[in-house]
């Protein structure tokens, strides 16, 4: 019965992961979040999916990711059961 929850609780919780891209004028950000378990990523690699959401010829001015090690206190924690978040923003060329 307990594994049937965690299951469906796991199931529902990588439901909530997205990503998505925004832009105005020349500027663009890109973000993506997966949820954390256990050092387990749902959706894996959130980092990888926001940077592929760049647009093509976009210059990135910062990168910003929630941290998942486990040597800090803050890494720990969010390895454990936290939201991962990265989100990337930057300049595209001027359009003629």
């Amino acid at each position: 019965m307990a594994l049937r929850i965690i299951t469906i609780a796991l199931l529902a919780a990588s439901l909530t992961a997205c990503s998505g891209v925004r832009s105005n004028g020349n500027v663009f950000t890109t973000h993506a979040e997966s949820i954390r378990v256990l050092g387990w990523q749902i959706p894996d690699k959130d980092q990888d999916q926001a940077l592929a959401l760049v647009p093509a010829g976009g210059k990135i001015d910062t990168q910003i990711s929630s941290p998942a090690d486990w040597t800090s206190v803050i890494g720990i924690i969010n390895n454990i059961l936290w939201v991962g978040q990265t989100t990337i923003s930057g300049t595209m060329p001027a359009k003629n």
